[in-house]
Protein backbone atom coordinates (compact mmCIF):
# COMPACT_ATOMS: atom_id res chain seq x y z
CA UNK A 1 0.00 0.00 0.00
CA UNK A 2 2.82 2.25 0.82
CA UNK A 3 4.37 1.48 -2.32
CA UNK A 4 1.17 2.57 -4.68
CA UNK A 5 1.03 5.56 -2.26
CA UNK A 6 4.71 6.45 -3.37
CA UNK A 7 4.07 6.19 -6.95
CA UNK A 8 0.46 8.35 -6.94
CA UNK A 9 2.54 11.25 -4.89
CA UNK A 10 5.98 10.21 -7.47
CA UNK A 11 3.30 10.74 -10.44
CA UNK A 12 1.50 13.60 -9.08
CA UNK A 13 4.96 15.52 -8.25
CA UNK A 14 5.77 15.43 -11.92
CA UNK A 15 5.54 18.88 -13.87
CA UNK A 16 2.89 19.09 -16.50
CA UNK A 17 5.98 19.92 -18.90
CA UNK A 18 8.92 17.83 -18.36
CA UNK A 19 12.54 18.37 -19.92
CA UNK A 20 13.42 15.95 -22.71
CA UNK A 21 17.09 14.90 -23.70
CA UNK A 22 19.16 14.62 -26.93
CA UNK A 23 22.57 14.28 -27.33
CA UNK A 24 24.45 15.14 -24.19
CA UNK A 25 21.36 18.00 -23.91
CA UNK A 26 18.67 18.46 -21.66
CA UNK A 27 15.52 20.80 -23.30
CA UNK A 28 13.19 22.23 -20.75
CA UNK A 29 11.10 24.78 -21.62
CA UNK A 30 12.33 28.08 -21.09
CA UNK A 31 11.66 30.81 -18.17
CA UNK A 32 12.86 33.72 -19.52
CA UNK A 33 10.09 36.68 -19.65
CA UNK A 34 12.85 39.34 -20.72
CA UNK A 35 15.86 38.15 -22.66
CA UNK A 36 18.62 39.90 -24.44
CA UNK A 37 18.46 39.33 -28.00
CA UNK A 38 22.07 37.59 -28.86
CA UNK A 39 21.21 36.77 -32.84
CA UNK A 40 18.10 37.48 -34.19
CA UNK A 41 16.72 36.93 -37.75
CA UNK A 42 12.85 37.26 -39.82
CA UNK A 43 12.38 34.93 -42.59
CA UNK A 44 9.06 33.35 -44.29
CA UNK A 45 8.09 29.73 -44.79
CA UNK A 46 5.82 27.87 -46.76
CA UNK A 47 4.16 24.65 -46.65
CA UNK A 48 6.79 21.68 -46.55
CA UNK A 49 9.62 24.35 -47.23
CA UNK A 50 12.41 24.19 -44.67
CA UNK A 51 14.41 27.43 -43.89
CA UNK A 52 18.04 26.32 -42.66
CA UNK A 53 19.75 28.96 -39.97
CA UNK A 54 23.25 28.95 -38.69
CA UNK A 55 24.95 30.70 -35.58
CA UNK A 56 27.82 30.71 -34.45
CA UNK A 57 28.23 29.79 -30.36
CA UNK A 58 31.66 31.17 -28.82
CA UNK A 59 33.05 29.46 -25.58
CA UNK A 60 32.09 29.53 -22.07
CA UNK A 61 28.37 29.63 -22.65
CA UNK A 62 26.29 27.93 -19.96
CA UNK A 63 23.48 27.18 -21.98
CA UNK A 64 21.35 28.48 -24.81
CA UNK A 65 17.15 29.64 -25.07
CA UNK A 66 16.40 29.67 -28.59
CA UNK A 67 12.91 31.77 -29.36
CA UNK A 68 11.08 30.74 -32.78
CA UNK A 69 7.58 33.48 -33.20
CA UNK A 70 5.41 32.92 -35.64
CA UNK A 71 2.50 34.30 -33.88
CA UNK A 72 -0.32 32.09 -35.27
CA UNK A 73 -1.90 29.15 -33.95
CA UNK A 74 -3.73 28.43 -37.60
CA UNK A 75 -0.29 28.07 -38.62
CA UNK A 76 1.88 24.90 -37.68
CA UNK A 77 6.28 25.20 -37.89
CA UNK A 78 8.43 22.62 -36.50
CA UNK A 79 11.90 24.03 -35.30
CA UNK A 80 15.07 20.87 -35.67
CA UNK A 81 17.75 21.80 -33.73
CA UNK A 82 21.55 20.52 -34.57
CA UNK A 83 25.27 20.65 -32.23
CA UNK A 84 27.97 21.83 -34.49
CA UNK A 85 29.21 18.08 -34.59
CA UNK A 86 25.55 17.48 -36.69
CA UNK A 87 24.14 15.81 -34.35
CA UNK A 88 20.44 16.14 -33.87
CA UNK A 89 19.39 17.80 -30.09
CA UNK A 90 15.51 16.93 -31.37
CA UNK A 91 12.62 18.52 -33.18
CA UNK A 92 9.88 20.89 -31.61
CA UNK A 93 6.98 22.34 -31.82
CA UNK A 94 4.55 24.98 -30.63
CA UNK A 95 3.98 23.03 -27.68
CA UNK A 96 7.34 21.90 -26.64
CA UNK A 97 7.14 25.12 -24.33
CA UNK A 98 4.03 23.95 -22.64
CA UNK A 99 1.37 26.26 -24.75
CA UNK A 100 0.85 26.32 -27.85
CA UNK A 101 0.61 30.11 -28.91
CA UNK A 102 2.81 29.95 -32.45
CA UNK A 103 5.85 29.90 -30.45
CA UNK A 104 8.53 28.00 -29.20
CA UNK A 105 10.68 28.99 -26.13
CA UNK A 106 13.16 26.80 -25.19
CA UNK A 107 15.99 26.19 -23.28
CA UNK A 108 19.20 23.49 -24.33
CA UNK A 109 21.72 23.00 -21.28
CA UNK A 110 24.49 20.77 -21.58
CA UNK A 111 24.62 17.84 -19.34
CA UNK A 112 27.73 19.33 -18.34
CA UNK A 113 30.36 21.83 -18.72
CA UNK A 114 29.31 24.16 -21.18
CA UNK A 115 27.11 24.27 -24.56
CA UNK A 116 29.45 22.89 -27.65
CA UNK A 117 31.27 26.24 -29.37
CA UNK A 118 31.04 26.03 -32.99
CA UNK A 119 28.15 26.40 -35.50
CA UNK A 120 25.17 25.32 -34.59
CA UNK A 121 22.04 24.60 -36.77
CA UNK A 122 18.37 25.75 -36.80
CA UNK A 123 15.85 23.86 -39.57
CA UNK A 124 12.51 26.05 -38.94
CA UNK A 125 9.92 23.00 -41.15
CA UNK A 126 6.40 24.85 -42.34
CA UNK A 127 4.71 21.35 -41.15
CA UNK A 128 1.68 23.33 -41.65
CA UNK A 129 0.63 26.92 -43.52
CA UNK A 130 -1.76 28.01 -45.55
CA UNK A 131 0.23 30.17 -47.80
CA UNK A 132 3.21 31.57 -46.41
CA UNK A 133 4.10 32.33 -42.78
CA UNK A 134 6.27 34.68 -41.47
CA UNK A 135 8.19 33.98 -38.09
CA UNK A 136 11.66 35.32 -36.15
CA UNK A 137 14.39 33.67 -34.39
CA UNK A 138 15.92 34.58 -31.69
CA UNK A 139 19.15 33.29 -30.04
CA UNK A 140 20.01 34.14 -26.49
CA UNK A 141 23.87 32.51 -25.44
CA UNK A 142 23.72 32.85 -21.46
Amino acid sequence: MAFVLLLVVAFLAVPPVSATEGDGYTIRPSTSDDPVTTLRLSDTVSQGETNRHQFYVGSGVAYLEVYLNWGSTSDSLALTVYAPSGSKIGTFRDNADGAVNGKIHIDIDPDSGYISQGTWTFDVYGEKVSSQRSYTLNLYQH
